[in-house]
């Protein structure tokens, strides 16, 4: 998808009332959290901030069956009351 999609879907979630929101991505993934993430930041919601970012592996089955250690970030964006 598209990252403004993203960006659009975070923006419409702060503006119905969500207090949180969390992006999380996997694998190649990771740059378009971290694209998002700095995109609302910059452009479109100046007072969002970064309130926690995690790092993780998860362990996932390719379709050929092989077992993946896959990486996930989770970044978790908040604006203040």
């Amino acid at each position: 998808k598209p990252l403004l999609n993203y960006v659009t879907a975070c923006i419409t979630m702060f503006n119905s009332g969500a207090e949180l929101v969390v992006l999380r991505a996997r694998g190649e993934a990771i740059n378009m959290a971290v694209d998002v993430a700095q995109m609302l930041k910059k452009r479109f919601v100046s007072n969002v901030q970064i309130s926690n970012i995690i790092i993780d592996g998860e362990n996932v089955t390719s379709r050929d069956g092989r077992q993946l250690n896959l990486p996930v970030l989770e970044i978790e964006l908040s604006i203040p009351k």
